[in-house]
């Protein structure tokens, strides 16, 4: 704990150092402690108050990176989308209440683990909040990682929206809120290959189903605390702009 205690305190002192090196460092790390131990670590020492808002959003982005594209990250995902018993939940949770730091891997983080009736409630509270081009770039990154092969069953699953029809929801949400771009293209092209089921199914019933597993978790209480984090972070980007001087 030590070790990653020092490790996030010379990041914090230099920004452009975790830009940089912050994903090689950190999976070099993954070599000498379990994926779930380190993120759990990681996890409890963001919740320090003394690293501000910025660096915690960088810090998340870039270990949710590392969660979805790194091989020795494998087991922790399977955990994630088979959330069984209460050491799972557990870790979802932890997870969870650290991501919130940043908007876009938080809904990644709840499409990993199927979280799809709570990922849709998650992109309507996005529009409650101020969409900046800082956040518009995170979604396009997020719908770039979408056609990376970790979402190979997500997108599987569209071919079942009797099933998963707050997935349908929640991706057709997303592409209302992005501008007509690349990145709008893209999931309009996905979500147009198989719009016909999805369409005569939504039109035809405004059911959820429930996962059982899923139920175990508050998810108001994770909302509360994601809508939370979130107004902090905005207070904290209003009161730097007060300091701005203009030219």
């Amino acid at each position: 704990l030590k070790l990653m205690e020092c490790i996030i305190s010379i990041f914090n002192r230099d920004k452009s150092l975790l830009e940089k090196k912050g994903t090689s460092v950190l999976r070099q790390l993954s070599l000498f402690f379990t994926p779930t131990k380190l993120y759990n670590a990681f996890a409890n020492l963001l919740d320090n108050p003394e690293y501000g808002g910025e660096f915690c959003s960088k810090m998340v982005q870039t270990l949710n990176l590392i969660l979805l594209t790194s091989i020795e990250f494998e087991p922790m995902r399977k955990s994630l989308k088979c959330l069984l018993d209460v050491e799972q939940q557990k870790l979802f949770i932890r997870l969870y209440k650290t991501w919130c730091h940043n908007a876009a891997s938080t809904l990644t983080l709840c499409l990993i683990a199927e979280c799809y009736d709570h990922a849709y409630e998650l992109v309507r509270k996005f529009t409650e909040k101020e969409v900046t081009v800082d956040f518009l770039s995170e979604i396009e990154k997020f719908v770039s990682l979408l056609e990376s092969p970790i979402f190979t069953g997500l997108r599987m699953q569209l071919l079942a929206p009797t099933k998963y029809p707050n997935l349908y929801k929640c991706l057709y949400s997303l592409l209302m809120l992005l501008p007509q771009g690349t990145a709008y293209n893209t999931l309009h092209g996905r979500l147009n290959s198989v719009s016909f089921l999805g369409q005569v199914y939504l039109a035809s019933s405004d059911k959820t189903v429930s996962v059982p597993y899923q139920s175990a978790i508050n998810f108001a209480e994770l909302t509360d605390h994601f809508l939370k984090v979130q107004s902090k972070h905005q207070h904290e980007l209003y009161h730097s702009y007060a300091y701005v001087t203009p030219s």
